[in-house]
């Protein structure tokens, strides 16, 4: 008998559409990646209270009159600065993902994959988790649903090393959210971690190995 807890696959979240007055779709790109990436170091360094459109448009080289060619208004460059980061962890770790076909062996690089992203983008994660309640409901159910397709592809990574080795594993779901969850203290915790001065090598791999062995799944020799 199967005792895997099904779990309905997230439903589908149209992306949230950010008026522009410009036409060209290259143009308007090129545009939003300055704004993203100017308003990332602002948002960390000010806080988004703090930060201004004229502190994220300094920092772009765009005056605040052609910024608003391409965005509405601050919450809007918010919006694309959580959906950027969100998008870029789960392509990363995707691509890690992509060159391991072994189930048992895609637990533990799956485990690594995340946690050595989690690694170079604590900054941003962080930024995540202290503004992402700040987006309006539209735009924070996207980005939850693009966050919940991350945690389904390590549910099914977890399933399928779990059918493998002939493993239970009655929570899929929930193993795969402790799976996603556990390295961003990479993040959160980051201030605690630097003062141990433990090296970024051995985080990763403590983790992960920490990860794996908890949810009893043997670890690669």
């Amino acid at each position: 008998m199967d005792t895997q807890q099904k779990t309905p696959e997230p439903r589908r979240v149209q992306p949230r559409r950010i008026k522009t007055a410009t036409k060209n779709g290259d143009l308007v790109r090129e545009r939003r990646e300055r704004l993203i990436n100017a308003a990332i170091g602002v948002f960390i360094e000010k806080g988004f209270h703090n930060a201004t459109v004229r502190d994220i448009g300094r920092a772009a080289e765009m005056t605040q009159g052609t910024i608003y060619n391409y965005v509405s208004s601050k919450d809007d460059i918010l919006y694309m600065v959580c959906d950027r980061i969100v998008a870029e962890y789960n392509g990363e770790t995707r691509k890690v993902l992509a060159t391991s076909h072994d189930p048992v062996e895609r637990v533990h690089s799956a485990v690594r994959a995340i946690s050595a992203v989690m690694y170079r983008h604590r900054r941003e994660i962080r930024l995540i988790y202290q503004d992402s309640h700040l987006l309006d409901a539209k735009s924070r159910r996207v980005i939850l649903a693009r966050v919940e397709e991350f945690i389904g592809m390590f549910e099914s990574i977890l399933r399928d090393a779990a059918a493998e080795l002939g493993l239970a594993l009655p929570h899929p779901h929930l193993a795969a959210n402790m799976l996603t969850f556990l390295p961003v203290m990479i993040a959160l915790r980051g201030w605690s971690l630097r003062a141990s001065a433990t090296p970024p090598e051995v985080i990763v791999e403590e983790i992960s190995r920490f990860v794996v062995r908890g949810l009893g799944f043997p670890l690669p020799p």
